[in-house]
């Protein structure tokens, strides 16, 4: 699956010109593709009442095309001109063949009794006021437009994506288009990969324009989708001659008083996930309440800082934070795995609050850290709200990303992880099951053991959520969103791993 950015899809269409394909072309293929589609979709568009609301670009005249097509498929056809005359050649030279076949075209400004009068009739709309170059808010006349358009009773086509929608981010404007249905153009753009943030979309469809193979050949792709080539071509088979401490070596800090069953949770996932030796580190308090749970873990304790060092011996992997509260002692612990650490380095929950008071710890570490937040722990390390994470959560993962230099895993109903570097995974899998506590100890402990076991921290973080969401998928099927706890999809797992691992 192809995903790339507005400035991609650009550098793609320029590239196509070298085989013979211009950017005429590339209109009228985007145009019949859509109006195929529609028309497919409705199942017959003769008679059907349709208006075309068209902005000033190349998406509007990617409308005009729409609408020439829908018409010689018997269509009442009526153009909007939202933004005036188009200001590109190609989609002014499409603009007068729908003239030239006689087709109705109002302007907003000018006819707007006319256009509503359209509109009370309305079967069929086509957004192709802005497309893939939208970006930051809409003046009031452009908001008033992408308004009519969602009061309509009517059947909603947006081309290439939503207007009002950032076609990489997500982000949607205020009053941004409701689609019933996204044609995207040639390729994937990020936010087609996040519907359940992004109700705007509709279903979406992917139209293929004629650009040769060879126009991608130097357009490097950083957005992906998981799937589960990726992920098991990644985890490492056992060799023959394993042993334990060959398969990883783990230490787990977790667990605090009231919250013992997040250690039992996270160090059980990851002697599920293959790991060979897993520690877990817990304040002795509450050891004869988690002991009993973990027979196949040996323990350490961890009461203050003094006790990190002689605890991180050997060990391949560390994971941080599951249910261990908040607080001084706990931040002095923290910080003290960050500076002596030498492997990465899992920092989930409240080790992520934690770090609410000063993040800046993570940029300077030694070692590769992965953090993994909600939206609320992503808001409070970022100080800022829950609602400005959910406008544009890829953005906010890409950026702290970067500013951190370490992977981080959005936690949510499409988890994102992103990298230093730049690259990002949306996942697909998963469901409202998981919306429970102990969940992300769960996926703590598979993300740990996945590293301990050799693993690169990011690919690390992909397969984890990939395969936590896929075995919850499968414990569905088995237990209902309703009945299913956090620790079931573990049965399921192994199911997983006997299927895909040798």
């Amino acid at each position: 699956m192809r995903i790339v950015t507005s400035k991609q899809m650009k550098q793609i269409e320029q590239n196509s010109i070298q085989y013979q394909m211009s950017y005429l072309r590339l209109m009228e293929n985007a145009g019949c593709a859509a109006a195929q589609f529609i028309a497919q979709t409705l199942h017959d568009v003769n008679g059907l009442n349709c208006v075309v609301f068209s902005g000033k670009g190349n998406n509007g005249g990617d409308g005009f095309v729409v609408a020439r097509k829908l018409s010689e498929l018997g269509a009442n056809v009526t153009i909007v001109l939202t933004d005036g005359e188009p200001k590109t050649d190609d989609a002014a030279k499409m603009l007068h063949i729908a003239r030239m076949m006689e087709l109705t075209v109002l302007s907003f400004e000018d006819d707007l009794e006319l256009v509503n009068s359209a509109l009370a009739d309305v079967d069929v709309i086509i957004d192709a006021v802005f497309g893939s170059g939208f970006h930051g808010e809409m003046d009031v006349r452009r908001r008033q437009v992408c308004s009519m358009i969602n009061s309509a009773i009517a059947a909603v086509f947006s081309l290439d994506i939503p207007s009002g929608v950032n076609c990489d981010t997500g982000e949607a404007a205020q009053d941004a288009v409701q689609a019933d249905f996204t044609i995207a153009f040639d390729s994937y753009k990020p936010a087609h990969m996040l519907p359940k943030y992004l109700p705007n979309l509709g279903q979406v469809t992917l139209a293929p324009i004629g650009i040769d193979p060879l126009s991608y050949v130097d357009v490097e792709q950083n957005h992906f989708v998981t799937d589960d080539e990726f992920v098991y071509s990644k985890i490492p088979v056992k060799e023959d001659n394993a042993h334990k401490t060959s398969t990883g070596k783990l230490l787990n800090i977790a667990g605090g008083v009231g919250c013992t069953g997040a250690a039992i949770l996270s160090s059980t996932a990851a002697l599920r996930s293959g790991a060979g030796y897993v520690v877990t580190a817990v304040p002795q308090a509450i050891y004869p309440i988690v002991a009993p749970s973990l027979v196949q873990s040996p323990f350490c304790f961890i009461e203050n800082a003094s006790d990190v060092a002689s605890a991180l011996n050997s060990v391949s992997a560390v994971s941080i934070g599951c249910g261990m509260g908040t607080g001084q002692r706990q931040r002095g612990i923290l910080e003290e795995v960050l500076y002596l650490a030498k492997c990465p380095v899992i920092i989930d929950a409240d080790g992520i609050n934690n770090l609410a008071m000063d993040i800046s710890i993570v940029a300077d570490a030694k070692c590769p850290v992965v953090l993994t937040p909600h939206f609320g722990e992503m808001a409070r390390i970022c100080q800022t709200s829950v609602s400005e994470i959910q406008k544009a959560p890829l953005l906010c993962a890409q950026e702290l990303a970067a500013q951190l230099k370490a992977t981080i895993v959005l936690k949510g109903a499409h988890t994102i992880i992103a990298s230093a570097d730049g690259h990002t995974f949306i996942n697909q899998t998963g469901n409202p099951g998981l919306a429970k506590a102990g969940s992300g100890d769960v996926l703590t402990g598979i993300l740990a053991s996945l590293i301990s076991q050799g693993m690169q921290p990011f690919d690390a973080a992909v397969s984890a959520v990939y395969l936590h969401g896929a075995a919850a998928d499968r414990c569905v099927e088995r237990m209902s969103e309703y009945f299913m706890q956090p620790d079931d999809i573990l049965i399921d797992l192994g199911r997983l791993f006997k299927e895909h691992i040798r």
